[in-house]
């Protein structure tokens, strides 16, 4: 008689801790501040990509900022800052991304 078995991978821990060495699918939270930076020059990206969607550039570059200041100044968080390139790239992303929205909205509004 055989039986099946069925194994697991985990990354650490005992698996019912849910702190930073266990990352399964339904635990997938930046924990540190390098995570949660690039997290922000992401949406700041993307925030400059879609600049041209009313309004929605605009929420995404305040997004980023935001992000990018909790990300800077949270106590929460575990790791040491982020490097101070990346903050001020997630930081410029992000305005960027809202001056080119209230651009773009500047233009685009009056002959709407």
């Amino acid at each position: 008689m055989t039986t099946n078995t069925m194994t697991t991978n985990t990354l650490g821990g005992d698996g019912a801790s849910g702190g930073p060495g266990v990352r399964r699918w339904w635990n997938r939270r930046a924990f540190s501040r390098a995570e949660n930076t690039d997290s922000a020059l992401m949406v700041g990206a993307l925030s400059i990509v879609s600049f041209w969607a009313p309004g929605f550039g605009v929420v995404l570059g305040i997004l980023a900022v935001v992000a990018a200041l909790w990300a800077d100044r949270s106590p929460m968080l575990s790791g040491p800052r982020a490097p101070r390139g990346d903050v001020a790239l997630a930081y410029g992303a992000g305005i960027l991304g809202v001056v080119l929205g209230i651009g773009f909205l500047a233009i685009v509004l009056p002959n709407w």
